[in-house]
């Protein structure tokens, strides 16, 4: 069988997760209306097992976590091992003693079968190489009639957060990093609603219920919006540390004019917005 996660994947969220953990509330705040969409959708109760998958820094589980109660747990997984130790110290500076922090792949769970109440996953579906398979997964080891709640990017134009940079790069004839953006993998590639209707249903999902949401990352300054987003965005800092003087310069050149229109006094707010997906097993 192939390797779910392939190693370069692994690689990547390993290399930037003391970026996601450093700017873990910067990162939870643009999308904590997803987060809190997806908690709802589950509706964790005391003693009820919660498992989030892709958790990164783990914020968005600690909300579901809250509600869990003593008897509860919240079982937070991450490929990347440096992501589930920011996760681990996230739960322990908030006091939270139910959270379970676990290295696992969301494409190959190790977990029994009917193990567990709800699953919830913000920003990560899209970004595997094979998420039928990461949803049949969800499936197999939810109870039946548990909930399962996920947010992934909506489309490019509704994110100019993060679009802008990528298009300053690929202007300045720099192969983008992420691939194909609407590929297996690609940060756009379930933007689309009858895409994950169809996985959904293959998975053996029912009750479907899809939404758009929207919030903002807001910037102090062009110079923040450049030192966050080249630390936080998957396989772009490897390429910016590959890059000389003169052609860092060349892409905030092109990069500064495009974030203008999004500025206001004092800051830059730039809008995000995902598609949020809530469904029964």
């Amino acid at each position: 069988m192939a390797d779910p996660a392939p190693v370069d994947v692994r690689d990547t969220w390993e290399s930037i997760a003391p970026a996601w953990e450093r700017y873990r509330d910067r990162a939870f705040e643009g999308f904590r209306g997803v987060s809190e969409w997806l908690v709802e959708q589950i509706d964790p109760q005391a003693g009820d097992t919660i498992l989030e998958l892709a958790a990164g820094p783990g914020e968005t589980g600690f909300l579901a976590a809250e509600r869990l109660g003593s008897g509860g747990r919240l079982i937070s997984t991450d490929v990347a091992p440096t992501m589930v130790e920011a996760a681990r110290r996230g739960a322990a500076a908030r006091g939270l003693d139910n959270v379970e922090c676990r290295v696992m792949d969301a494409q190959q769970l190790e977990l029994p079968d009917s193990s567990v109440d709800g699953v919830i996953c913000r920003l990560g579906f899209m970004l595997m190489p094979e998420p039928a398979r990461a949803f049949g997964e969800a499936r197999r080891v939810l109870e039946e009639g548990g909930r399962f709640a996920f947010g992934v990017m909506g489309p490019p134009d509704r994110n100019p957060w993060m679009g802008l940079l990528v298009m300053a790069l690929v202007q300045n004839g720099h192969a983008t990093p992420m691939g194909d953006p609407f590929g297996p993998g690609g940060v756009f590639s379930l933007s689309d609603n009858e895409r994950n209707r169809e996985l959904l249903a293959a998975a053996g999902f029912s009750d479907l219920q899809i939404e758009s949401i929207g919030g903002s990352m807001r910037f102090e300054s062009v110079d923040e919006y450049w030192t966050v987003q080249t630390s936080l965005s998957g396989p772009v800092p490897a390429l910016i540390a590959s890059l000389d003087a003169d052609e860092i310069a060349a892409v905030r050149a092109t990069l500064e004019p495009t974030l203008e229109p999004f500025g206001s006094p004092g800051a830059f707010e730039l809008p995000t917005s995902a598609v949020a997906v809530a469904a029964t097993a």
